[in-house]
């Protein structure tokens, strides 16, 4: 059986990566959302939640240092 669980989802924030502004690919597996800048280098999980208005996509401050 397969399900959502097992499904991989690659996504392009644009402007997304927190420290060059670069456009950030974001991979979602059921572990959940990654990403790494391949402008920068930066990598980080990004908090991703559903809003009334669409996607929320916020960072972990200490990821900023």
């Amino acid at each position: 059986m397969t399900g959502i669980a097992n499904q991989t989802r690659e996504y392009t924030l644009p402007e997304g990566c927190p420290v060059c502004e670069a456009d950030l690919p974001v991979r979602v597996t059921a572990r959940g959302p990654s990403a790494v800048c391949t402008h920068c280098g930066w990598m980080g999980r990004p908090f991703i939640t559903v809003t009334h208005q669409g996607l929320r996509v916020s960072y972990d401050d200490g990821a900023r240092a």
